[in-house]
């Protein structure tokens, strides 16, 4: 990025994301008010990620905060047995 890039501050309130084939579709919602707001005061920006990205911004945060990753647990016997 060059110096004349604009950075954008906020306090992160929301996130949704949505799946479009083999993308990922993440929305971040943020305010740069003090609470109580308004409906106005909320900012939205959409991020378009493959599967690559999502997961390295996952690994990132989870890095990043010092939590671990969730376990991959194995199928219970009720998705075994009913596939």
């Amino acid at each position: 990025m060059s110096d004349g890039s604009r950075d954008d501050y906020g306090a992160l309130v929301g996130w949704t994301s949505t799946r479009s084939g083999d993308r990922l579709t993440l929305r971040l919602q943020s305010v740069r008010t003090p609470p109580p707001h308004a409906e106005g005061d909320v900012d939205s920006r959409l991020y378009m990620l493959d599967q690559n990205q999502a997961a390295q911004l996952a690994n990132y945060l989870f890095e990043m905060s010092g939590q671990s990753k969730p376990s991959r647990r194995g199928r219970g016997w009720l998705a075994r047995l009913f596939g």
